[in-house]
């Protein structure tokens, strides 16, 4: 990838604006520290929201030894509350109010709810649930992301048909991964399978490596079509 990931959200919501499709967009505090102009660019976009996705996305080796330590990538409660407060205040010194989270690779612990709740978040979504319904859990909305993720099942970079033979990766949609047109149409087929809100994870990055965001630009126009219908969250 040729370019930052910030800068790949940036064309991504400008795709989803042109079909009025509704995103969040989790950001890291660490990316929003080294690319302000860009997140606050982002950050003004019509029907964007910014979301948390941890300060560091658990690529220190603080977090590889917590790991060890104690089984939690997230480290002890005082080091995930520190860490969580440390990524709403970057947001707020460039003017900007978080309030939905999701965890990089969705690793949260037993504590992680508590003290987003803590914190004022108001809405979390980690939980990859087929069929998941959108519920009240621990003072947070939980909003689980129930169409097949992009990053676990389309081929894209390293994610070679190569590379996934030999994965043992399974997730709760099963372990197949599948070029991009494919996974839009697996996505859209489950969203008009579905009713009540349905959150498509889609990342820029990914969407850009496996063909250039062209598909994307697809799935928002069929994702256009289906919110007149249903309420559909594209994240």
């Amino acid at each position: 990838m040729d370019r930052t990931e910030v800068e790949a959200a940036i064309e991504y919501a400008e795709i989803a604006a042109e079909y009025d499709v509704p995103v969040t967009l989790f950001v890291t505090g660490k990316a929003a520290e080294e690319e302000p102009e860009r997140v606050k660019r982002l950050a003004t976009m019509d029907d964007v929201e910014i979301g948390g996705h941890n300060y560091w996305a658990f690529d220190t080796l603080v977090h590889k030894g917590w790991r060890g330590l104690t089984g939690s990538w997230n480290g002890p409660r005082p080091f995930q509350r520190r860490e969580i407060r440390k990524t709403i205040e970057t947001f707020a010194e460039l003017g900007i109010e978080i309030q939905s989270w999701r965890d990089h690779a969705y690793r949260h612990d037993s504590h992680t709810a508590e003290l987003l709740s803590e914190a004022g978040m108001t809405h979390f979504s980690d939980a990859v649930e087929p069929g998941g319904m959108v519920r009240e859990e621990g003072g947070l909305t939980v909003v689980p992301i129930n169409t097949p993720p992009d990053h676990e099942h389309v081929y894209h970079a390293f994610r070679t048909p190569e590379f996934v033979d030999e994965d043992e990766f399974e997730g709760p949609f099963g372990k197949e991964s599948v070029a991009v047109d494919e996974w839009a149409e697996w996505v859209t087929d489950t969203i008009s399978e579905r009713e009540g809100v349905t959150t498509v994870l889609a990342h820029p990055s990914c969407m850009w490596l496996a063909d250039g965001m062209s598909e994307f630009k697809s799935l928002c126009r069929t994702v256009a079509a289906e919110c007149a219908s249903s309420n559909v969250q594209n994240t």
